[in-house]
């Protein structure tokens, strides 16, 4: 393992450009569990734990939470396994 100073490679464009929001992906449609509805919006990233976000269905009105990520691991810019 180096010691070195430089900057971590990222997963930035091929000119090392940061991401910006443009370049992040929508997070996935959020389906509303008590009435099937896919006209919901973002309500807040964060709900009763921070695995969760709020949703709220604008079908019947109510507010629910969904899991972040569904298992999947989100970008993180790192290109390893995890592995230190």
């Amino acid at each position: 393992m180096s010691s070195s100073n430089a900057a971590p490679e990222s997963d930035a464009g091929a000119a090392g450009e940061a991401l910006t929001d443009d370049d992040r992906q929508d997070p996935p449609e959020a389906v509303c569990p008590f009435c099937g509805s896919s006209d919901s919006e973002l309500e807040s990233t964060f709900g009763s734990e921070v695995s969760k976000s709020q949703y709220y269905c604008n079908n019947c009105h109510t507010v629910f939470e969904r899991i972040k990520y569904d298992g999947a691991m989100p970008p993180t810019g790192r290109d390893g396994d995890g592995a230190r």
